[in-house]
């Protein structure tokens, strides 16, 4: 799943989906800009899963939930 669906389906703020994904919200604007603009940036595989994942995760749920541990 493309990580802006996601933000889409579950309604989230860049900020919300960058921390989901453990990216910054410049990145994610990056993947929401144009294609072929200089700012566009294509999602790693790696992020595709995890997306996936998470909606799995929160679709069993019914709701997104996003956990802060500090380390």
């Amino acid at each position: 799943m493309h990580p802006l669906e996601l933000r889409k389906k579950w309604n989230l703020t860049n900020y919300q989906l960058a921390a989901a994904i453990g990216k910054t919200e410049q990145t994610i604007k990056q993947y929401a800009a144009r294609t072929g603009t200089k700012a566009h940036r294509q999602p790693p595989l790696c992020v595709f899963l995890l997306c996936s994942e998470l909606d799995s995760k929160w679709q069993q749920q019914g709701y997104p939930s996003l956990v802060f541990v500090a380390a």
